[in-house]
């Protein structure tokens, strides 16, 4: 597995602990973007330790091959992330499958840059690991990513009725499912 690579304009990188203030500034700069959309965080999520102790799990799960998160960059600029692509709970053998992830700087949101990076995880996800199935959980208010994950090719399955808690409340989740059939 390439630490690093390249779409046309990004740069997606599995991220060592030691970028962990990169990640940290990514997750500041967007707190009140990212969190009516996700499960509540611990307490002590916002701080330098934290960021460094996930970094190096998320590292340590994808030489396993349970999980293989990428940071993306603008290929003119490292030094900030611009958003991150998440493949979870990846089972081999018979289920060959994974659940996604991802969020995007609300300031690079609108230009194609999520669909660039994630399509570019997905082709390596299946080329290396060999994933026959990716689902996508979304909140159905949450339009946007909905709108992502369609035009991704992913098809809707259903809805999964009080599926995750977000902001303390177990909130219904659209369930999208892409197939790679090659």
């Amino acid at each position: 597995m390439q630490m690093t690579n390249y779409t046309d304009r990004l740069v997606l990188s599995i991220l060592p602990n030691s970028e962990a203030d990169k990640v940290l500034a990514f997750y500041e700069n967007n707190k009140d973007f990212f969190e009516p959309w996700e499960p509540e965080r611990e307490p002590n999520f916002y701080t330098i330790s934290y960021q460094r102790i996930t970094l190096s799990i998320e590292y340590n799960l994808m030489l396993q091959t349970k999980a293989l998160r990428f940071w993306a960059f603008e290929q003119d600029n490292l030094h900030n992330i611009i958003g991150t692509v998440n493949f979870y709970n990846i089972l081999r053998g018979p289920y060959s499958t994974c659940q996604i992830g991802y969020k995007f700087d609300q300031n690079h949101t609108g230009k194609g840059y999520a669909l660039e990076s994630i399509q570019a995880g997905m082709d390596l996800l299946f080329q290396e690991y060999h994933i026959h199935r990716i689902e996508a959980n979304i909140m159905p208010s949450n339009r946007p990513s909905i709108h992502l994950i369609e035009k991704l090719g992913f098809s809707y399955e259903g809805l999964a009725v009080s599926c995750i808690k977000v902001n303390g409340q177990w909130q219904d989740h659209s369930r999208y499912a892409y197939i790679n059939n090659d």
